[in-house]
């Protein structure tokens, strides 16, 4: 057994998936999520006061929530609002809606109509943050933190496969109710049909999975057919070295791949 599916076990064990199901593919922990604001330093700070997290690999520009991390770009005058875009917004659990919703309004968020609760699933409420990114702020008390990822596809079925195809994960239901990819890190991918435009030049810039072993991914990616739109490239932050690569997904999403110092033993 390879030490990515023993990872891949271990990590389905504490997020409560069935090991029988994280071992019949290959799949990925999910990693982070890049957003490009106007001043990277500010927009962390505004996330950790207000939304949670923590700093992480040394730096104030980037956040930790659970195993994902939250890093924020320099944007550009053209950069739009992610609402709208193949990755629309992101999800984040809280305990408290109301006290969160009422904290975020006065810290300059935009909030998109009353909080819903949903009957058989959660209470939630949509907002945009003072930088342009889309976020559905919800209350599920099973899973707090970083919640999850939601695009928009002209063809959700098509697009959900393309994901469990290219980085497995556990298709099931959310709360019974919405259709979904689970990944490793206890992250889930959703998707709502509409039309949208490419996730680059978006306030939501790419979302990224986790390469435990550069060379390997490359190759199992190559052989599911999946377009790369750069080649890998080394990084040295303050607590060692990455490498990290970039993919295309559905319908001009960017996906990027990475492997942490962690990783490099």
């Amino acid at each position: 057994m390879t030490s990515l599916i023993k990872k891949a076990l271990l990590l389905g064990l504490l997020c409560g998936l069935p090991a029988f199901a994280m071992a019949q593919s290959k799949t990925y922990l999910y990693d982070h999520v890049h957003m490009a604001v106007p001043e990277p330093l500010v927009a962390a700070q505004w996330y950790k006061d207000n939304i949670g997290g923590e700093f992480i690999d040394g730096r104030t520009d980037r956040l930790l929530f659970g195993t994902t991390r939250i890093m924020f770009l320099p944007s550009t005058p053209e950069t739009r609002p992610s609402e709208g875009g193949v990755v629309d917004h992101l999800g984040f659990s809280v305990t408290d809606l109301e006290a969160v919703v009422a904290k975020v309004r006065a810290a300059g968020a935009t909030v998109q109509g009353d909080i819903r609760d949903i009957p058989g699933l959660f209470k939630l409420a949509f907002i945009v943050d003072p930088f342009g990114s889309r976020l559905e702020l919800l209350q599920d008390e099973q899973h707090l933190g970083f919640h999850h990822v939601h695009l928009r596809s002209t063809d959700p079925q098509a697009t959900f496969k393309w994901y469990e195809d290219t980085f497995g994960g556990i298709r099931t239901n959310l709360r019974g109710r919405l259709d979904g990819i689970l990944y490793p890190g206890n992250v889930w991918l959703l998707i709502t049909q509409g039309e949208n435009f490419p996730s680059r030049g978006a306030s939501i810039d790419h979302i990224g999975w986790r390469a435990l072993d550069s060379d390997e991914t490359i190759a199992d990616l190559q052989s599911k057919g999946v377009e790369f739109t750069s080649e890998p490239v080394d990084m040295t932050l303050p607590n060692g070295m990455i490498n990290y690569f970039y993919v295309q997904g559905p319908e001009g999403a960017r996906v990027e791949l990475v492997r942490r110092a962690a990783d490099m033993r």
